[in-house]
């Protein structure tokens, strides 16, 4: 029992306040750590279609011939001798299909470590 009761005035003395024109000295440290990690898991599937249907023509007539002038009563007319007609054409029909699909997969893996230290002194006259 005396232990205690001794052991509780050392404490009242250490905790009591300051008195008048007493010095002061807080020295306080403050450590933090932390570490942060993330499994993060994807596996995604997209699938693409495309279906191009296309049609083109041309065609091209082409006359050879020699231009005769005419003057009938005092107007002038002109008409093709002999000549030849050229006609040719071309025409082009299609179809393009693609179908597409793409998957990606895989883990991305994350670690962050931190640490903080802080230190917070002052000293003064009470």
């Amino acid at each position: 029992m005396k232990q205690v009761l001794g052991l509780a005035i050392l404490a009242t003395l250490f905790t009591s306040p300051a008195l008048a024109g007493e010095t002061f000295v807080l020295n306080q440290w403050t450590i933090k750590g932390g570490r942060t990690q993330t499994n993060f898991n994807i596996d995604t599937v997209t699938n693409s279609n495309r279906t191009e249907d296309y049609s083109s023509s041309s065609d091209k007539i082409y006359i050879d011939g020699t231009v005769e002038t005419e003057y009938n009563n005092g107007k002038v007319g002109e008409y093709f001798k002999d000549f030849t007609v050229y006609n040719a054409g071309s025409k082009l029909n299609g179809s393009f299909h693609e179908k597409m699909t793409t998957r990606v997969w895989g883990t991305i893996n994350t670690i962050t470590n931190s640490y903080t230290s802080t230190h917070e002194s002052s000293a003064g006259i009470r």
